[in-house]
């Protein structure tokens, strides 16, 4: 039985490959090595953290602020890949466009341990 730590690794951690240069096609082998496109069915959106669960695990402690509830908000960005599906996109036919950004981001924790992405926070940069 997979844990709620190790589902979140296998659906949003990717540290293999910081920046893919062809975000579409990493999102189609991805999504399918990931067991997130089956034969029977297509999630609709995803993210991917390129960056290790080392990196990632500090959000639940001094590297995140508080978010509401048991959401922690990094202090760091990380560069992600958006991957969705694409629309009359059907199992076992999963198409996905794929974005890549440099965002925060802000997780769920448990007991110190990722266990949710909700969602990317844009960085504005202060010139």
């Amino acid at each position: 039985q997979e844990s709620r730590y190790e589902k979140f690794l296998r659906q949003h951690v990717d540290a293999s490959d910081p920046s893919p240069p062809d975000a579409r096609r990493y999102c189609n082998l991805l999504m399918r090595r990931r067991d997130l496109a089956t034969a029977r069915k297509c999630k609709h959106l995803n993210t991917f953290i390129h960056s290790s669960a080392d990196q990632i695990e500090p959000v639940c402690g001094d590297g995140g602020e508080p978010a509401g509830g048991d959401l922690r908000l990094s202090e760091d960005a990380f560069p992600l890949t958006v991957c969705e599906l694409q629309g009359g996109a059907d199992p076992p036919d999963c198409d996905y466009s794929g974005s890549s950004s440099t965002s925060r981001i802000v997780i769920a924790c448990v007991d110190g341990e990722p266990v949710h992405f909700e969602t990317q926070v844009k960085t504005h940069w202060r010139g």
